[in-house]
């Protein structure tokens, strides 16, 4: 089976940094504690904690900000030129090359999230999950509001198996999603349906896939039904809805996400193999095809 990849650029990634956090005013001063304070709650104890992170988050955003643009002119243009390469270089699948590339642009400014972005998929591709999911964590303390980035920690956590974990970070992502980024959530909703297919939600899972008809203009209504029905063990009619899946969705393009995701989860043979529901993922082995799907897209 030939593999398609979705591991190209949706955008140009930008070369400033990409900061959503709100910095703290200056002329914030603390607020004083009363003298005799009430005991927290439990939630109010969470949401100290990550207020207090969040104000962590938003001085090493401003930090690194104003780090980057005080590099001299002729180390930034440096820096957006080797960026473009690298983005480049991971396009013509040439990882290990776009790795190299990245540490020079360490050089020049270390821990770039568009740099970061570029080094964690790399790893993915090559399926070393456990260096790329702390990468893509990183990055969301510059841009915490990132489907992007969402997107690929959910995925990790699909492709190790980590269920419960993935559903949780896929309904996350589609909370983010405009309602206009169709193709995003329902291929989200896909991957929720198999996660719960995997916790033993077969009643949860056929409601999803009834969620929509036939007259939905996505490739859900033929892969939810088709992994519900591989679920219970009718193969010939899973592929038959996989085959008409191809009648109606012509372009390979449109549908190699959905296809990578059926190999992943091991109901559609992969020609290299190791898709097994029982094989073991192996974090730092190369293999030349079957990668997850990940957007490198904006950070």
């Amino acid at each position: 089976m030939k593999y398609y990849t979705s591991l190209t650029l949706a955008a140009a990634v930008h070369f400033s940094l990409a900061l959503q956090c709100p910095a703290q005013d200056a002329n914030d001063s603390p607020a004083e504690t009363p003298a005799a304070a009430t005991a927290e709650t439990p939630a109010e104890t969470t949401e100290n904690a990550t207020a207090a992170s969040e104000k962590e988050d938003a001085a090493t955003v401003a930090a690194a900000q104003e780090k980057f643009t005080n590099l001299p002119e002729e180390k930034r243009q440096e820096f957006s030129q080797r960026l473009t390469k690298a983005q480049n270089l991971f396009n013509q699948k040439r990882v290990f090359d776009a790795l190299q590339e990245v540490d020079e642009l360490d050089k020049i400014f270390v821990d770039h999230p568009a740099a970061m972005n570029i080094r964690g998929a790399a790893y993915v591709e090559i399926r070393a999950f456990n260096k790329a999911y702390p990468i893509f964590e990183k990055i969301l303390k510059f841009t915490p509001k990132s489907t992007n980035v969402r997107f690929n920690l959910a995925e990790i956590d699909f492709v190790t198996k980590k269920w419960k974990s993935a559903e949780k970070r896929f309904t996350e992502v589609i909370s983010l999603l405009p309602a206009s980024n169709k193709a995003m959530i329902r291929l989200c909703e896909f991957k929720i349906l198999l996660c719960q297919l995997k916790t033993d939600r077969l009643d949860e899972a056929i409601a999803l896939r009834d969620k929509y008809d036939s007259w939905d203009d996505s490739p859900f209504y033929y892969y939810s039904r088709a992994a519900v029905l591989f679920h219970e063990g009718d193969k010939e009619a899973a592929e038959k809805l996989l085959l008409d899946a191809r009648f109606v969705w012509s372009s390979d393009a449109s549908l190699s996400s959905w296809q990578d995701t059926m190999i992943e989860f091991g109901y559609v043979r992969s020609f290299y193999g190791g898709d097994n529901d029982e094989d073991e993922i192996e974090p730092a082995l190369i293999k030349p095809g079957n990668a997850p799907v990940i957007q490198l897209g904006n950070p």
